[in-house]
């Protein structure tokens, strides 16, 4: 899909931010990126600024305005789409680099290990040229994975909630975030903080035969059958968001080394750790998708942009334990990801999930 493209795109930015190990080739590249949505961005909140300043004038109407704002949205990120796509020759070259760096063992820096230390389920190990002090100082990029639900309220935990209209098994979350880890006191201390910046991607699924929809600003979930006639296979809304988080890290039993007449704790080893922490993020695309077979059998695809009924902001806490290479974290939203406009019944986010994929610079 385009999109995701380039929001994969996108992390290779942040990656330049963070670390100047990142290859010359993806350094291009990411500034490619950047200067293609700065510039189409600014021109497409020139035509919204004037499709604002019509409406306050009476020239158009409220339908009229929502009409052209989706319409204005999807030719922009079409443009965009079509520019990062353009310049795809680029970063495949620069993967294959990377590649053929890991698979060939170069320089001795680069590992893909199954079950490591501390980190996720699958860790790409770019430091074995690292001492021990240095691994108490890292910046990383992990990959999440959690089953989203929505409760009532910014307090409640109710997963599975049958009135939330939501199909808890069938919602999920997807998080990409750039990490820097930092001890705090002295090298024996077992307290880190972490800061990053990160994607979140929401994706929710309707019970069945329901599909989210949307008639004059308004967000519901209604009976396939209102919309079209067929056979429904699918229908999700998604929300894409830019997350800063920032998480306190404790380590349960520390161990410790010696090295280089310094003591300090040993972090290449296996521990018992607990992780709190809070974020931050701003949402920039929502997409609804119902996928289905008409009468005549053919595949129908229909999306649509959802400007209005969800809120621009989220924030919330996470929690999270692990042992080694297993990491499992709870999410709660403490904000509503969906504001009046949503009618429907429950509008805080949680979330139960697993580190998958961990890849330390």
């Amino acid at each position: 899909m385009k999109t995701k493209f380039a929001l994969m795109t996108a992390l290779f930015a942040f990656s330049y931010a963070f670390s100047q190990e990142v290859r010359p080739e993806l350094r291009s590249y990411s500034k490619k990126v950047d200067s293609i949505v700065v510039s189409e961005k600014s021109k497409m909140n020139l035509e919204l600024d004037d499709l604002d300043k019509n409406y306050r004038e009476n020239k158009i109407s409220a339908d009229e305005k929502q009409k052209q704002r989706t319409e204005i949205a999807m030719k922009y990120e079409e443009i965009i789409n079509e520019k990062i796509n353009s310049q795809k020759e680029e970063l495949e070259n620069a993967t294959k680099g990377i590649v053929k760096d890991v698979v060939m063992g170069r320089s001795g820096k680069q590992s893909i290990e199954l079950l490591a230390q501390n980190n996720a389920l699958l860790t790409l190990n770019t430091s074995g040229n690292k001492t021990k002090k240095d691994l108490l100082r890292t910046t990383d990029f992990n990959i999440g994975f959690g089953f989203m639900n929505l409760t009532k309220s910014s307090s409640s935990l109710a997963i599975g909630n049958k009135e939330s209209g939501i199909r808890a098994g069938n919602s999920m979350s997807s998080q990409m975030e750039l990490r820097m880890t930092r001890q705090i006191g002295s090298l024996v201390s077992p307290v880190f903080y972490r800061i990053g910046l990160g994607y979140r991607s929401d994706s929710f699924s309707p019970k069945k035969t329901t599909i989210f929809t949307q008639d004059k600003n308004e967000l519901s979930i209604s009976d396939f059958n209102t919309f079209a006639e067929g056979n429904l296979k699918k229908s999700y809304l998604k929300n894409h968001y830019f997350l800063v988080p920032i998480d306190f890290v404790f380590v349960l039993n520390p161990k410790y080394t010696v090295e280089n007449n310094e003591k300090m704790l040993d972090n290449s080893k296996g521990n018992f750790r607990i992780s709190a922490g809070v974020y931050g993020g701003v949402r920039f695309l929502t997409q609804n998708y119902i996928i289905y077979k008409n009468e005549e059998n053919n595949r129908v695809k229909y999306r649509e942009n959802i400007p209005d009924a969800v809120n621009a902001f989220l924030f919330g806490g996470k929690l999270s334990l692990g042992y080694g290479p297993l990491n499992i974290f709870v999410k709660k939203d403490f904000t509503p990801i969906f504001n009046d406009q949503a009618k429907i019944n429950n509008k805080y986010g949680v979330q139960i999930g697993l580190e998958l994929l961990y890849i330390n610079f």
